[in-house]
């Protein structure tokens, strides 16, 4: 009989300690799917945003600033419906781009001079076709 009842206990703090581990893993999932994503690129001599977040809902109506790499503000905007942004770069240099949501949610995203570069490249080597 006391076999049975060591035998239960370790049963029962096994089945408690996979319904924790499960539990934590739900939680986790689902603050990573609200986590918020931004990607940005440099094409045609522009700047281009793209903001979702990891479930692929677009973010809407989300704030853009952009900053060189003092941390002057150079400009900034909104996303759209789609959650894109665009715009003509005011400096062809570092700059990091910020995005920043109502709901507390905020991603960065770094630009660097040889994104301009191998961008101005890729344009003439295009037009070179």
């Amino acid at each position: 009989m006391p076999i049975k009842i060591k035998s239960r206990q370790k049963t029962n703090k096994l089945r408690s300690v996979l319904v924790a581990g499960f539990l934590m893993l739900a939680i986790t999932a689902s603050a990573y799917a609200h986590s918020v994503v931004l990607w940005c690129y440099v094409e045609n001599d522009r700047v281009y945003v793209e903001a979702f977040f990891m479930g692929g809902n677009k973010v809407q109506n989300g704030k853009i600033i952009v900053v060189d790499k003092k941390g002057k503000k150079l400009l900034e905007g909104t996303t759209s419906k789609e959650g894109l942004f665009d715009f003509v770069p005011p400096i062809r240099d570092e700059m990091t781009i910020f995005l920043k949501i109502d709901s507390g949610h905020s991603s960065d995203f770094k630009l660097t001079k040889q994104d301009f570069l191998e961008a101005e490249q890729d344009s003439a080597a295009a037009d070179g076709k």
